[in-house]
C-alpha cells in the first residue's frame, strides 16, 4: 500500500499526498498554485454561491474541493477519484481540513459502466495518473529532454490499479437526482470526452457551468467543444497556466 505523506504548500496548510519522500519534486504544489493563488477555475465568467451545487470529476487529492469549501463553505460538492492512495488522501484531506458537505465516490467517470477497468497510478506524479497511460508519451519525451532518462524512470514509473467506472447521471440520481448542478468540473487525464458522453440529456439541461482541462490530442478539443455547443454552452479556451505549449494543455470554460 502506498503510504501517505504531509506536505506543507502554504503556510498553516498542509496536505496529505501519495507520493515517495524522495520525489523529485512536489507536484501538488503546482497544483495548489494553480487552484488557491491563480485561481484558475473561477476566471471567464464562473461564479459560484453558498449554495452551489458541485461535482468534481478527477478530484485527486482534494485541493479543488477544498479552495470551493475555503470560498464558499455552504457548497455540496460530489467528488470522483477512482486511484485507490489518491482516494484515501482525498478522504484524509477533506476530514483534516474540516470540509463538510463534501461526497467522495472512489470510481472514475465513463460513457458505460464497467466494473473493473485497469488504470495506471504515477507514485510521484499522482496527478497524471490515468486510464490511457499511452497518452503520457508525449509527456515522458518532454520530460526526458529536461532531465535525461534515468529521472523520467522515477518520475513516470507507473503501477497498474483497477477501479470501477460509473456514469454521471446514474451517479446523479443518488446525489441530486433534480434542480441545478451550478459546476462540473472535470480534470481526468485523458477521459474528458467519456465523462461528457455519461450525462443523459435531462441532466445536461440541469448543468449550468463547466470547467476542463483537456490535452488536444486526436481532435479531442474541437469534440469537446462540438458538445458543449451542442448542448447550449458558450465556450472560452485559453492554455493551461504553467505548462509547456508542447503538451498542448487547454482550459476550457462553458457557461449557458
Amino acid at each position: 500500500m502506498t503510504e501517505l505523506r504531509s506536505v506543507q504548500v502554504a503556510e498553516g496548510f498542509s496536505v496529505s499526498v501519495p507520493q515517495p519522500e524522495d520525489a523529485l519534486f512536489s507536484e501538488v504544489e503546482f497544483i495548489y498554485n494553480e487552484i488557491f493563488v491563480e485561481r484558475t477555475y473561477l476566471k471567464h465568467g464562473i461564479r459560484l454561491s453558498e449554495s452551489a451545487r458541485i461535482v468534481d470529476v478527477g478530484a485527486n487529492v482534494g485541493l479543488f474541493s477544498l479552495f470551493v469549501k475555503q470560498e464558499f463553505p455552504g457548497a455540496r460538492i460530489l467528488a470522483f477519484e477512482p486511484i485507490p492512495a489518491t482516494h484515501r488522501a482525498l478522504v484524509e484531506n477533506l476530514e483534516n481540513h474540516g470540509a463538510a458537505g463534501v461526497e467522495v465516490v472512489r470510481a472514475a467517470l465513463g460513457g458505460r459502466p464497467e466494473a473493473r477497468v485497469s488504470f495506471t497510478f504515477y507514485p510521484a506524479l499522482h496527478g497524471n495518473s490515468t486510464r490511457y497511460p499511452e497518452q503520457k508519451k508525449i509527456n515522458q519525451e518532454l520530460i526526458v529532454e529536461q532531465i535525461g532518462p534515468e529521472a523520467v524512470d522515477r518520475i513516470m514509473g507507473g503501477v497498474e490499479v483497477e477501479a470501477e467506472v460509473r456514469r454521471l447521471s446514474d451517479a446523479l440520481r443518488d446525489w441530486a437526482p433534480e434542480g441545478p448542478i451550478d459546476l462540473l468540473k472535470v480534470d481526468v487525464e485523458g477521459a474528458e470526452l467519456e465523462v461528457l458522453e455519461g450525462l443523459d440529456p435531462s441532466d445536461w439541461r440541469r448543468v449550468r457551468q463547466c470547467v476542463l482541462e483537456v490535452q488536444d490530442l486526436d481532435g479531442r478539443l474541437d469534440a469537446v467543444l462540438g458538445l458543449l455547443d451542442a448542448h447550449g454552452f458558450t465556450a472560452t479556451t485559453e492554455s493551461a497556466p504553467d505548462i509547456p505549449d508542447v503538451l498542448r494543455q487547454s482550459m476550457v470554460y462553458a457557461t449557458r
